[in-house]
C-alpha cells in the first residue's frame, strides 16, 4: 500500500510477511526470531558438537582413566608421532571406586579470587561437581538438548576457573581458553544452536521448559 503525505511525497506501508527471508538464512527458533545465514548455522551445528565432543572425551579421560598422548620416544630416543592411548584404572574416577581425584591438583594450585569456592568444599563435592559438569555439557552440547542450562552452567563454570587462576599463565588478564569456551558456550545457548544438527527442536517439544 503506498500512502500520500500532505506533502505529496509517498510513503510504502507494503510489509514483509513474518516468515519471509533469503533462501540462504536459517530460522533457529520455531518463532523465526533468530534467523542467521545458512553458512553461520552450519558452523554454530559444529562449533557445538565439537565443544560436546571435548568436554565427552574430558569425563571418559578422567572417569575411566584413558590416558593419551600424541607422541611417543623409545629408548632409542626416536620420536614416533600418532595416537597414542594408555589405560589406568586407579587414575580413574569411576574405576578407581572414586578413590582418585580428578580436581585435587588444580584445587591445590587455585590461587585467584574464586579459588575459595572450590578450596573451601570437600574433595569429593569437588570431584562430584567437576565430573557432573563436563559430562553434561558433553552429552548436552553434543545433542543439542539441555541448551539453556548448558549455556549458563558452561558460562559459569569457565569463568569460575578462569579466575580461580587469576592472574593467567600466558596473558596478564585472558585465559584464552576458558574465555573462549565461556562466550562460545553462552552464545551458542542464545543462537539456539541445539536446534541445527541437533535435538533441540524434539527435546523442547518433549520435555518440560525447566530443561530447555
Amino acid at each position: 500500500m503506498v500512502l500520500r503525505e500532505p506533502g505529496g511525497s509517498h510513503v510504502d506501508t507494503t510489509t514483509v510477511p513474518h516468515d519471509h527471508r533469503p533462501s540462504h538464512s536459517v530460522a533457529m527458533d520455531d518463532r523465526g526470531r533468530v534467523t542467521i545465514p545458512k553458512a553461520g548455522a552450519n558452523v554454530a551445528a559444529v562449533l557445538r558438537i565439537l565443544l560436546g565432543l571435548v568436554y565427552l572425551w574430558a569425563f571418559l579421560a578422567q572417569g575411566f582413566g584413558i590416558g593419551y598422548t600424541n607422541s611417543e620416544t623409545d629408548a632409542n630416543g626416536n620420536v614416533e608421532y600418532g595416537w597414542h592411548f594408555d589405560h589406568d584404572a586407579d587414575n580413574g574416577w569411576i574405576t578407581s571406586g572414586f578413590e582418585h581425584s580428578p580436581t585435587a591438583g588444580y584445587v591445590d594450585n587455585a590461587h585467584g579470587p574464586t579459588a575459595f569456592i572450590v578450596q573451601e568444599l570437600p574433595t569429593g563435592v569437588d570431584d562430584f561437581g567437576w565430573m557432573f559438569a563436563i559430562g553434561g555439557l558433553g552429552i548436552a552440547l553434543s545433542f543439542g538438548i539441555f541448551m539453556g542450562i548448558a549455556g549458563w552452567g558452561g558460562f559459569l563454570l569457565n569463568i569460575l576457573i578462569w579466575f580461580a587462576g587469576f592472574p593467567p599463565t600466558t596473558n596478564p588478564l585472558i585465559d584464552g581458553q576458558h574465555m573462549a569456551f565461556a562466550f562460545a558456550i553462552l552464545l551458542l545457548m542464545y543462537l539456539q544452536a541445539g536446534n541445527r544438527w541437533g535435538l533441540g527442536r524434539w527435546w523442547r517439544a518433549h520435555t518440560p521448559a525447566l530443561f530447555h
